[in-house]
């Protein structure tokens, strides 16, 4: 049944992507629908090949709802505007550079259908990317992009308290795991609180503070050591940005009643988060240790290819001998699986080497630098806010990946590609938007 409602779906594309076309006036909510399935996004995908028991970034040669409506968008806007280039900023310019860098990896990979899984994705990101990129071009429609977050934030903190009530302790609201709602989360708090920060009036500044309170009520409550560290950072230091480049008496007003309710908030979960710090088993950190070590060895052994995109679930298990503790472990079986390592900039250069990580840096490098700018560049638009969340954001994001790999999985990957997108925007037009030229929906 599954695969039926794919096949009427993915027939739909062409002509929804006509329809929009001659009716541009739906391109909006056709991007709801882009922007809102993330919350579902397992019960509206589907796996080709699939391999569900692997341990890996991908399991499959994955199509979502997402992609689809991303795919009849892109469509709709090249046959109903001006064409434009594929490669339209010099951030897209570096993912492909980095696309390309991982394809050496298949001379090593055991598995190279799993390695095509990876670049599946890679390759529907950038349709999603693309998307969000002309959207924003034509339309100037930030406002629905932070609004959809801000839907998913609140949607997902109703499911939190859910599962709460049914005592699950860890929740994962409605993302695949835990962390990758903390890391969700961690990215587009700041911008909810930069909206409220540094807006003077109007009530969209107390729906994005009750957005920005429920998506860090989400993100603590799922006891992610490293999303519960992270978030502060980040929020801190969109704070400090919004006190830097937009300074007013009005603000160090705001932030007192702010603190006080976080404060409480965090008295309320207190015990628990200490819980989760003092009770995580030394197996934990170790196995962290463990497989950062085995990271190191793959890079060392292949610097130039890696081990083989999306070949980690297959190289750290034996005969292979990049995981050498494991043979003293008592736990190990014939079928035991290893985990995949807990930093994300490890696993891409263990699996595609050190070329493909430094591309990998240097893209996410490039949007933070980019947003960096942006705050100066804006900081009397009402655009302020999208730059001075973001680098909390990114910053948050950026350092919880170090401790998760979880930035590689489908939900959070899009997000990222959705904001990239946005910064993109800001940066093409950012003199522009500062001299008021071009209408806004901010």
């Amino acid at each position: 049944m599954k695969y039926l409602i794919f096949i009427i779906a993915f027939i739909g594309v062409l002509p929804l992507g006509y329809v929009l076309a001659m009716n541009s006036k739906y391109i909006r909510y056709a991007f709801f629908a882009v922007l809102l399935p993330v919350m579902m996004f397992n019960q509206v995908s589907i796996n080709f090949f699939s391999h569900e028991t692997y341990r890996g970034t991908s399991r499959g040669m994955e199509v979502s709802l997402v992609y689809l409506i991303a795919g009849a968008m892109l469509i709709a806007m090249l046959l109903h505007y001006q064409r434009k280039p594929l490669l339209p900023d010099a951030g897209s310019k570096i993912y492909w550079i980095y696309f390309l860098l991982c394809l050496p990896s298949f001379a090593n990979a055991d598995n190279m259908l799993y390695s095509w899984f990876e670049l599946w994705k890679m390759i529907m990101m950038y349709v999603v990317f693309l998307c969000a990129y002309y959207y924003l071009y034509w339309t100037r429609d930030f406002n629905t992009v932070m609004t959809c977050f801000g839907i998913v934030a609140a949607v997902t903190f109703l499911s939190v308290v859910c599962q709460h009530v049914k005592g699950i302790h860890q929740a994962n609201g409605l993302f695949p795991h835990q962390n990758s709602m903390g890391m969700y989360m961690c990215l587009v708090s700041p911008v909810f609180f930069a909206y409220y920060f540094n807006r003077n009036k109007g009530w969209k500044r107390f729906l994005f503070a009750g957005f920005f309170l429920m998506a860090s009520a989400a993100c603590m409550r799922t006891y992610s050591r490293g999303a519960m560290v992270c978030l502060p950072i980040g929020c801190a230091i969109t704070t400090l940005l919004s006190l830097r480049y937009q300074f007013h008496f009005r603000k160090i007003q705001i932030l007192m009643p702010i603190f006080l309710l976080c404060f409480f908030g965090a008295l309320l979960l207190l015990p628990n988060i200490i819980k989760r710090f003092e009770n995580a088993p030394k197996e934990s950190l170790m196995t962290r240790q463990y497989l950062a070590a085995s990271a190191w060895n793959m890079m060392k052994d292949k610097p130039f290819t890696g081990v083989g995109l999306n070949n980690w679930g297959i190289k750290i298990n034996p005969p292979y001998p990049y995981c050498e503790y494991r043979y003293g472990n008592k736990r190990i079986a014939k079928d035991f699986k290893e985990g995949i390592v807990e930093t994300s900039y490890l696993l891409v250069g263990a699996e595609c080497g050190f070329l493909a990580l430094a591309a990998f840096l240097s893209w996410l490098g490039y949007y933070y630098v980019a947003a960096c700018k942006l705050v100066k560049k804006l900081r009397r638009t009402n655009l302020f806010y999208i730059p001075a969340g973001i680098v909390g954001g990114l910053t948050a994001v950026y350092l919880q990946s170090t401790l998760e790999w979880v930035m590689k999985q489908q939900v959070n990957f899009i997000q990222m590609m959705i904001l990239f997108a946005a910064l993109g925007i800001l940066n093409k037009y950012c003199n522009a938007f500062a001299a008021g030229k071009v209408e806004v929906k901010a």
